[in-house]
């Protein structure tokens, strides 16, 4: 008897082990920081959009799969960025954006070639066309000069002007590009982080001011000798 409960213990187990198994990915779970894709086959449609939270039944791999996107915001910073600005200064700026994923599906179609993980679609969401676009976005500094992103003066900073700029060119997509909107992406804000003066440019912006007080001493000495006279 003992010997065949041994025998029928090994069995059991492996019908116990398979049917946890098949449970398991025949389920999963999607957070209220979630949003879900559940593809058949590979493929997806209005109705594979997951957004209520909690349990769900699905197939198990390879009839279906589910990619998860956290849906809270996400931070994209750029690299230090040469710009000239419009009086012919070299400045460093550097930049970030905030988004998030509003449009599961649009995100899923625009990225999942990148991999089968969450992870995989964000990086190239993030370095393909996100960073991108911020780095060719933070040229709109050209159009500004030295003096009026560099000022002393209260509420004359033309920095925030700057970053709405940025941010609308960044939502139509670039010039000429496709709206973030058509990737299912959402930007939330736009910031400056720094805008920094390479050495070169902080010697040839002395050396300009040293030339205006020369010309304004030489003009205030002119004056002076004819009023002299």
């Amino acid at each position: 008897m003992l010997k065949l409960l041994k025998k029928l213990m090994i069995p059991v187990f492996a019908l116990i082990f398979t049917v946890i198994i098949l449970l398991f990915s025949a389920s999963y779970t999607v957070r209220f920081t979630e949003t879900a894709v559940k593809t058949t086959f590979g493929s997806a449609n209005e109705d594979s959009i997951i957004d209520e939270p909690g349990l769900k039944p699905k197939w198990p791999y390879p009839i279906q799969s589910v990619t998860k996107y956290d849906k809270r915001m996400r931070i994209v910073q750029t690299r230090s960025e040469t710009v000239q600005t419009a009086d012919d200064f070299q400045i460093i700026v550097e930049g970030y954006l905030s988004y998030r994923v509003t449009d599961p599906l649009k995100f899923f179609r625009a990225f999942s070639n990148a991999g089968d993980r969450a992870q995989d679609h964000f990086a190239k969401a993030e370095n393909d066309v996100l960073r991108d676009l911020l780095r060719s976005a933070l040229g709109e500094t050209s159009k500004y000069e030295m003096e009026d992103l560099f000022t002393s003066q209260s509420g004359a900073s033309v920095i925030p002007q700057l970053e709405e700029s940025v941010y609308e060119l960044l939502v139509k997509g670039g010039s000429g590009g496709q709206p973030l909107a058509d990737y299912g992406i959402d930007i939330s804000s736009v910031g400056i982080d720094r805008i920094v003066l390479p050495e070169e440019t902080t010697s040839a912006v002395i050396n300009r001011m040293g030339a205006n007080r020369d010309r304004l001493a030489e003009r205030y000495e002119s004056e002076g000798r004819s009023q002299a006279r």
